[in-house]
């Protein structure tokens, strides 16, 4: 049982692992990284069982919220956020948030994220004139055209982002908390945020997690044959 949950372990150590190093260009990504704890279990009783075992289980993953590279794209219609902040997605499953600023226009002149859902703005989505002039953008997230104000991307603040759950296509849902207008944050046109991804430490990691399953997996054949020959032992004896 303890040799099981130690390979259990490793194995969502290593998926993980394989996710971050498979996001390494992902715009905007946050790096994750399984937390363990110990369990114990206690003898039922002196007589039955008489040590307590512990093992370890993956309890849960802990993402890093730490600022990727700002990358320069010169495409107007891409976003970074220097601070901490996210704009914010409307979706079928209500509003989510993004680091991923890699945004342009639908057939209705809406401000999109690549997978086609609305990029909210202060007074909801933002509306550009497709055969209008050209845009430009200001560091609190107002994109004009023409000279004139057509929106100002909302950005999103959370006191404990860590809370944040993610729900796919690098969007994140708010649970417990209500998001708040992100202040001492700049909003920089013609640029996206790299993945925080370091990929000489994952790949490490990656290295260690497969050597340690490999010693799990042998100890756990030595303990079976072990288990072979004492029973196959006691069967002569008898």
């Amino acid at each position: 049982m303890v040799g099981l949950s130690a390979q259990q372990v490793l194995q969502k150590r290593m998926d993980t692992t394989a996710n971050n190093l498979a996001n390494m260009t992902t715009a905007g990504f946050k790096v994750e990284h399984v937390v363990t704890r110990d369990l114990t279990e206690k003898p039922a009783s002196a007589a039955e069982k008489p040590t307590e075992v512990s093992f370890a289980d993956a309890w849960m993953l802990q993402r890093d919220f730490s600022t990727g590279p700002i990358e320069s794209t010169g495409n107007v219609l891409d976003f970074a956020i220097e601070g901490d902040g996210f704009f914010a997605i409307q979706t079928p499953g209500g509003e989510a948030f993004t680091r991923d600023g890699r945004f342009s226009l639908n057939d209705k002149g809406e401000v999109v994220t690549r997978t086609g859902a609305v990029v909210l703005g202060e007074g909801g989505p933002i509306q550009i004139n497709a055969t209008g002039g050209p845009l430009s953008a200001a560091k609190d997230g107002s994109i004009s055209q023409d000279g004139q104000i057509v929106g100002k991307l909302r950005v999103s603040s959370f006191q404990t982002p860590a809370a944040l759950e993610k729900v796919g296509d690098n969007l994140w849902r708010a649970t417990d908390e209500q998001p708040t207008p992100a202040t001492n944050v700049r909003v920089v046109s013609g640029f996206v945020e790299g993945s925080n991804v370091n990929a000489v430490k994952e790949l490490t990691d990656m290295i260690e997690i497969s050597r340690a399953y490999t010693s799990v997996a042998k100890m756990i054949q030595q303990s079976d044959e072990l288990r072979g020959t004492s029973i196959d032992k006691l069967a002569r004896v008898r």
